[in-house]
């Protein structure tokens, strides 16, 4: 190899590392910059602590990436700052899937059920700091166990997603008619 040729491989080697290095350094922080995240696209129709229907998708205008047409969806933008927040369904007697799958502030899950985790024909879950957890527990009775589950949120503000199945086009009131049981509010620290 002349000179030269070493050169101009060692010019092209440098290049390829300063790019991909821009490259990931880029992905990495995009996150980060995004002001147009899931938590912000939902906050412009879904008041906080309160379950809200999600518009069903259209072509080219979607609120969230990757929605499935046949999945009717709900959300629950959730605030932990002034107490614990409680998302309950009712699934006694409901037919059909019922999914819903926790996220943080910035959009990465850190918990997803199905009616299938129900218990008594219900799916409870309080939201809640560390703090309330344990303000919480102090109230639980030693002879009775709590009955929901309890989720530490790993930001103060986060969102449910709530999916309801429509197996056919004739499916979708009776997929709308599962996301009616949704109850999404903030509570006091106290047994319920």
């Amino acid at each position: 190899m002349s000179d030269r040729t070493l050169g101009w491989f060692i010019y092209l080697l440098a290049v390829l590392v300063v790019a991909g290095l821009v490259h990931i350094v880029t992905i990495l922080a995009l996150p980060h910059v995004a002001t147009r995240d899931s938590y912000a696209r939902l906050a412009t129709i879904a008041q906080t602590n309160r379950f809200t229907p999600l518009p069903s998708p259209v072509p080219g205008a979607e609120l969230l990436p990757m929605q499935d047409p046949a999945v009717v969806r709900g959300v629950c933008r959730y605030d932990v700052n002034n107490g614990p927040v409680r998302v309950r369904a009712e699934i006694a007697g409901v037919d059909g899937l019922l999914t819903l799958s926790f996220h943080d502030r910035r959009g990465a899950s850190f918990y997803a059920t199905t009616d299938r985790g129900g218990v008594r024909g219900r799916i409870d879950v309080v939201l809640l700091t560390q703090n309330q957890l344990e303000a919480l527990e102090a109230l639980d009775s030693e002879d009775e166990p709590p009955q929901e589950l309890r989720l530490l949120a790993p930001t103060r503000e986060g969102f449910v997603l709530i999916g309801s199945l429509a197996l056919d086009p004739g499916d979708f009131d009776a997929a709308r008619g599962r996301l009616s049981s949704i109850s999404c509010a903030q509570e006091n620290l106290r047994r319920q």
